[in-house]
Order: structure tokens, then C-alpha cells, then sequence
């Protein structure tokens, strides 16, 4: 599976700053997580 995240910053050159300071790092992190959690809800499926 791949997750894709796509959007547009407002703001132009100040808005691409921000997202290579804070959101590019906190969404690769939050997406991360979220592929743990659902192997794990995933497995727990299968346990039978």
C-alpha cells in the first residue's frame, strides 16, 4: 500500500518554508504510525 499526500501552501515562498521546517517531517512521522497501526489491526484479523 502507498499513501500519497498532496496539497498546495498558501502563503508561496513563506508557506513552502514552512512545510519543509514542520510538515514534511510531522505527516512522514504521523503516516508512519498510522501503517503500524493498521499491520496491527490487520493482524489481529488473522489471529484466529
Amino acid at each position: 500500500m502507498i499513501d500519497r499526500f498532496q496539497y498546495k501552501s498558501p502563503l508561496g515562498p513563506l508557506g513552502s518554508l514552512a512545510d519543509k521546517l514542520f510538515l514534511e517531517k510531522y505527516m512522514r512521522n504521523f503516516i508512519a504510525g498510522r501503517a503500524v497501526e493498521l499491520k496491527k489491526i490487520a493482524e489481529e484479523g488473522t489471529a484466529d
